[in-house]
């Protein structure tokens, strides 16, 4: 009975997490659809490089954080985990308005300094607003997951889903729908960041004056894993920037309106994924490596089968979702598709196969993989654009190109880590 009600307990934890991200792949998808449907091409390209730099700065906060708070807090007492949370929220808490200032002066010089044009700046200004706000929001989401607290963190997710849809139809009645829509991301992100504070202080209350310091304490193996992250954005998201730059912002439109179709795939394994890393650390503590291996190559085998079937139904509609639903008659759809689905595929195995070596503390070799990973992607990205030995490039799907390239490397680069890893000691090495 015991063992049934632990079976349970878990199943019902992933369940919350796969709803969660459920939740915020439709979100995205509804958001990217009314976007893509009712705006021009160059303000949804805005909107996506706005996204695109959240989920850099959000995906380096997890990074430089998440392991290292996780590790800390496995066996902690209360007191211990109200310091640590306490300690780890202040510091993040100054920083946030430097950050803000900073960024806005910038903008404004860069508008009178005639680089950017003012109706940009409206946009700028509305992106950083949306990015810090999404730092509050994602840390409170980081710790009700870490500790296993899924539920609270579905029922913010849920009101913030609301917001940011309604925020998107009322921005395309506007003039600028791109900084309407950063602005309308960031009310809702903000009021679901304070959902989830509101969750954890009645769940657990933080100590405020805790673990002074505590950022500059993890700095040392946090700044490996942020750097990972940091150089993994460049390949994986990345690419939007290198063709905003080279080829416009209408032609990151094209690409994100074909990826707008395996996006329940990338959110569905990276709600999994949030709470794997705990999951895997506490396997760790119970199992031997090896055994944990095959748990992750079992869960991730898993879901390329789910993945590849819906890709299959995904091609055999396309004709009827280009014309219907995203009313877009794009260029090199087909290929488009093909390329992103391999992009997805790799992308989710990538997911699922990490969590083990970042629990063993991994993070030096990881971040060589990442580097090497991202310079093979950027490398073929713009020669597969642009062309190469007079061959002619391939535009906009030649950094998908460069994506597949760099996930392939990634991939096989995570496996062989990972293999390596099960024929060392077995036992848990704590960060």
């Amino acid at each position: 009975m015991i063992g049934d009600g632990r079976s349970r307990a878990f199943a019902r934890m992933f369940g919350s997490a796969v709803v969660m991200q459920a939740l915020l792949s439709a979100t995205n998808l509804i958001v990217g659809l009314i976007l893509i449907r009712r705006t021009p091409d160059d303000q949804y390209g805005y909107y996506v490089l706005i996204l695109t730099a959240i989920l850099l700065v959000t995906t380096l906060q997890n990074a430089f954080i998440q392991s290292h708070m996780v590790v800390r807090m496995t066996g902690a007492s209360d007191q211990g985990r109200a310091d640590l949370v306490g300690g780890l929220f202040r510091d993040q808490r100054r920083m946030w308005p430097v950050v803000a200032a900073v960024a806005s002066v910038t903008i404004l010089v860069c508008e009178l300094a005639h680089v950017i044009d003012y109706r940009v700046v409206w946009v700028a200004l509305a992106a950083t607003a949306a990015v810090l706000v999404s730092l509050f929001r994602e840390f409170f989401r980081m710790v009700l997951l870490a500790m296993r607290r899924p539920e609270d963190v579905l029922k913010a997710d849920a009101i913030y889903a609301v917001l940011l849809i309604a925020g998107a139809v009322g921005a395309t009645f506007t003039p600028a729908p791109a900084a309407v829509a950063a602005g309308a991301l960031a009310a809702a992100a903000f009021i679901g960041g304070v959902k989830c504070h509101a969750s954890l202080w009645r769940i657990e209350p933080w100590n405020i004056r805790g673990a002074p310091g505590v950022l500059m304490a993890i700095a040392p193996l946090g700044a490996w894993t942020a750097a990972g992250s940091a150089i993994h954005w460049l390949f994986s998201q990345g690419y939007n920037f290198l063709v905003a730059g080279t080829l416009g912002v209408g032609a990151v439109a094209a690409l994100s309106a074909t990826r707008i179709l395996i996006m329940p795939v990338n959110l569905l394994s990276s709600g999994i994924g949030t709470m794997m890393l705990p999951t895997v650390s506490g396997w760790l503590q119970q199992h031997s490596v090896p055994k944990v291996f095959r748990r992750q190559l079992l869960i991730a085998g898993s879901l390329a089968l789910g993945a590849l079937f819906y890709f299959a139904v995904l091609w055999l509609c396309r004709d009827w979702l280009f014309r219907v639903i995203l009313k877009k008659n794009l260029p090199q759809r087909d290929l488009l598709m093909l390329l992103w689905f391999g992009v997805g595929l790799l992308m989710l195995l990538r997911d699922q196969l990490i969590y083990m070596l970042l629990s063993r503390s991994r993070f030096r070799i990881l971040t060589v993989l990442t580097f090497v990973s991202a310079v093979v992607s950027l490398t073929t990205s713009y020669f597969a654009m642009h062309g190469i030995f007079g061959m002619p490039g391939i535009g906009a799907s030649g950094a998908l190109v460069g994506v597949l390239a760099g996930e392939l490397v990634n991939v096989t680069g995570l496996v062989l880590l990972s293999i390596e890893e099960t024929k060392k000691t077995p036992a848990f090495v704590p960060a």
